[in-house]
């Protein structure tokens, strides 16, 4: 295991105002963008609302035009400095509405601190596979995990040393007419320059309704606490746990009217029976390995032909420690595994 360079070609590191940021992106990326815009939406999922070229070209850039005026800008730069136009960028995004991805993740107390691994599953492995740091101006600087030029993510962690990612979670409801609302991984991008604490984030999650159900993994580094938050359009409830750690893959556990799915049960129960036989044999526990093996366990990772890992991650946000798979798939038992030096 090796550290991986500040100058890799897989780790970005842009500030300035959000136009600024995209343009530099886009100029930096040039035509491996456009490749990767091409893959993925060649390999997007093959379901009717994926495969709905129409709809697609006709929403994509009004739904561009919905968001947050600090994320139109950068996808404006980023299409300007890639010489794409505004529409392939917005399409390449939009095309995530449709996307119903499974994802795994765990977080534990360790000698003090809180450890937390996530496995983010998708439909075109080697096409999430990049670091990119952002300084935008008067927001708090972040990392995040996924595509080359992605302007929003399901993982990262912000200078504060406050650590969300997203996962999937079916949907009971719907956002209330004439509230604000914003996809999931829309309002995980915004509170990680907005927001500080966890008390933060679930103050967010209250002013704004989301477009599809969500379990938050938040992990607050500083204070060493963490939550894992239940999310509908309209509603949130926090698991509770007995144990130093918890687990999550995309159903439900306290929430109510949320439909369950049995390969998500089982890999969750997989994960914690793993877990306690982890920490039952304390103190003799080695990190990050042994976190890595919980996700890269043959009943956790995805290795199926329509998901598969694609990337995952291992951090202790209270010491800044990162570890990231960059290459083969599926990505937490035969990835690459790199430590990310932090920034700041």
């Amino acid at each position: 295991m090796h550290t991986v360079s500040a100058a890799s070609d897989h780790v970005h590191r842009y500030a300035g105002t959000p136009r600024e940021i995209g343009r530099a992106a886009g100029r930096s990326l040039g035509l491996r963008l456009e490749q990767t815009i091409e893959r993925f939406m060649a390999e997007r999922p093959r379901h009717a609302r994926a495969l709905d070229l129409a709809e697609l070209r006709r929403g994509a850039l009004p739904w561009l035009r919905s968001l947050p005026q600090r994320f139109q800008d950068e996808f404006e730069g980023l299409a300007e400095g890639a010489g794409l136009p505004l529409q392939r960028v917005a399409e390449w995004n939009y095309i995530e509405v449709c996307i119903d991805d499974g994802c795994s993740g765990f977080v534990g107390r360790l000698d003090g601190h809180l450890w937390v691994a996530r496995n983010n599953d998708g439909f075109v492995p080697g096409a999430e596979g990049d670091v990119t740091i952002r300084e935008v101006a008067g927001r708090i600087p972040t990392i995040a995990f996924g595509m080359p030029g992605d302007v929003f993510y399901a993982t990262g962690v912000n200078r504060e040393r406050l650590w969300l990612h997203h996962q999937s979670l079916p949907n009971p409801d719907a956002p209330r007419s004439g509230r604000p609302h914003l996809p999931g991984w829309v309002l995980l991008a915004d509170m990680l320059e907005t927001c500080a604490s966890i008390g933060d984030v679930e103050a967010r999650l209250d002013e704004i309704d989301r477009d599809e159900g969500m379990i938050l993994f938040a992990v607050d580094g500083k204070r060493e606490e963490f939550a894992i938050l239940e999310c509908s359009s309209t509603r949130r409830a926090r698991r509770a746990s007995r144990e130093p750690w918890l687990a999550a893959t995309n159903h439900a556990c306290v929430l109510d009217g949320v439909e369950t799915d049995e390969g998500s049960c089982s890999r969750q129960a997989r994960m914690e029976a793993t877990a306690a036989a982890l920490y039952a044999r304390q103190p003799g526990i080695s990190l990050p390995h042994d976190f890595i093996t919980i996700i890269a366990d043959d009943g956790v990772e995805r290795r199926g032909p329509r998901l598969t890992t694609v990337y995952s991650t291992v951090a202790c946000p209270g010491s800044g420690e990162l570890w990231f798979t960059f290459g083969a798939f599926p990505a937490a038992s035969r990835g690459d595994w790199q430590p990310v030096p932090w920034p700041w």
